[in-house]
């Protein structure tokens, strides 16, 4: 699946490469003074919308994210990043499901995104939206089923000129 880079890990991207202090960093600080070791996890949510780039901000994608018993967000497995490409992938299968409504998941999944908190709830932060995915053709998921996403599904590159 093509993906791209969301605002703020570009952003983020741009600030450790320049030695300057990011939100994600700030977001993986606070992690860790929560007692989560590094390295830092990094979450996969499921989108009932296509999303460009401007929608990437975590309030919209709490709007669209998909929902059904059985749906959490899940952890990705990331490999080194490859010096030759300049590019990362997940390294293990990632499973969302079984989906035990009759009907699966609410809606289709359309996308995805790479965000820095497993959970999105009333008084706390919401966390990071760093890379986003949008699927050719949306999925419907059944009663009793998984989603998965093969080992090299989802790559991130990031590109030097």
């Amino acid at each position: 699946m093509p993906g791209f880079i969301a605002v703020q890990g570009a952003v983020s991207a741009l600030d450790f490469l320049t030695g300057r202090s990011t939100g994600l960093e700030a977001e993986w600080q606070a992690k860790v003074a929560g007692g989560n070791p590094t390295p830092k996890t990094t979450y996969l949510m499921l989108l009932t919308q296509t999303v460009t780039d401007v929608q990437t901000d975590m309030a919209t994608l709490l709007g669209i994210e998909a929902a059904g018993t059985g749906y959490a967000r899940q952890p990705v497995p990331w490999g080194p990043a490859s010096t030759d490409t300049r590019r990362s992938a997940n390294v293990d299968l990632v499973q969302f499901g079984p989906f035990s409504d009759p009907t699966g998941l609410a809606a289709p999944v359309a996308g995805a995104a790479l965000v820095t908190r497993m959970t999105s709830s009333a008084g706390q932060p919401t966390g990071l939206c760093l890379m986003a995915w949008n699927l050719d053709s949306a999925i419907t998921t059944q009663q009793n089923q998984a989603l998965q996403l093969a080992v090299g599904a989802l790559s991130m590159t990031l590109a030097v000129t």
